[in-house]
């Protein structure tokens, strides 16, 4: 063989050994999966939508929406993880891609309804005074009550709090009163950097009100502005909402989620975050049911941060709880499949 033929084979030889092989690349791919890859991916994409919304580049709902996805999947991802780590059969494949569904369904739907309410069945403007009637055609269930006010203009940048107060009945009967508050704040805000920089009045205002009404025969109901403060001039709107998913229905999925990560939890080696799907699961599900608690018609990032806030307070210590609670019902469980 030639020097230079010799010297050929050589190199070609010694850039197959530096080559990782196609075993070795396939971990290298699996083992960023089950680590960073998914948790950064979320991450990232979430604090781009955060900056994008702050300047007004994509709307609040949107913003929220995808936010809040993206961390219910960050959850999910860290609350299933340790079965990436092993060997797992068909039949627990199967379990816990039905039992991701459920848990996603428990966590994502209510919260995307509290952000995306969706088309209203009815919706008026409501004078001082003026009676109308709300026809339910019989549709009994819950219903979610939207009320818009919109402030008048006023001099300076002053503060404002208005009330409301509409009288619900049926046939004129008033049997509940429906309350609320509407705010108008004035802040400030920096603009530009360094000296010049200068400090300009921003108003924040909350002229949307979240009611929730539960109606068992489904009869014509009727409203009546009864009291209206004048900053907001005299009238009100309002708007009504139904739940596409029966209450009853929305608790049993999130009681078989909660019931669906016990089991999962208790399938996990022993020494692996015992309970920490099930801390997960009441973490998320009461997150979800403070964001959904908030007064404001249409939540926005405050209320979110506020709601992750309590939810992982409370679901550290009822994760806790519920996990040495069931630990006698846990010995009935079936084995691992």
């Amino acid at each position: 063989m030639k020097p230079n033929q010799a010297a050929k084979s050589r190199a070609k030889a010694a850039g197959r050994k530096s080559k990782p092989s196609a075993p070795l690349t396939r971990l290298m791919v699996l083992d960023a999966l089950r680590t960073w890859v998914i948790p950064a991916v979320a991450g990232a994409t979430a604090s781009v939508i955060f900056v994008i919304y702050n300047i007004d580049l994509v709307g609040q709902t949107v913003a929220v929406t995808t936010v809040g996805a993206l961390a219910i999947l960050a959850i999910l991802f860290f609350g299933l993880r340790s079965f990436m780590w092993e060997a797992v059969g068909g039949i627990l494949i199967a379990i816990l891609v039905g039992f991701a569904l459920v848990w996603g369904f428990a966590t994502f739907y209510p919260f995307y309804r509290a952000v995306n309410p969706g088309t209203p069945v009815f919706a008026t403007k409501l004078t001082r005074s003026q009676t109308v009637t709300v026809p339910l055609h019989g549709r009994a269930g819950r219903y979610s009550v939207v009320v818009e006010g919109r402030f008048v203009p006023a001099q300076g940048h002053v503060n404002r709090t208005a009330k409301y107060s509409i009288g619900l009945g049926h046939n004129g009967t008033v049997d509940r009163v429906l309350e609320g508050t509407f705010n108008q704040e004035w802040g400030s805000q920096r603009i530009g950097a360094g000296r010049r920089s200068s400090l300009v009045p921003v108003m924040r205002q909350t002229t949307q009100v979240l009611e929730a009404i539960d109606d068992n025969d489904g009869r014509d109901l009727t409203l009546k502005l009864t009291d209206l403060s004048p900053d907001v001039g005299d009238a009100v709107e309002v708007r009504f909402y139904t739940e596409r998913v029966p209450q009853p229905v929305m608790i049993l999925i999130a009681v078989l989620a909660l019931a669906g990560a016990v089991v999962i939890d208790s399938w996990r080696p022993r020494g692996t975050s015992d309970g920490l799907m099930t801390t997960l699961t009441i973490a998320t599900l009461l997150s979800v049911i403070v964001f959904r608690a908030s007064a404001v018609a249409t939540p926005g990032f405050p209320q979110l941060v506020i709601a992750a806030l309590a939810g992982t307070l409370a679901g550290a210590i009822g994760g806790s709880l519920i996990w040495r609670l069931s630990q006698p019902v846990r010995k009935y469980l079936p084995a691992r499949p």
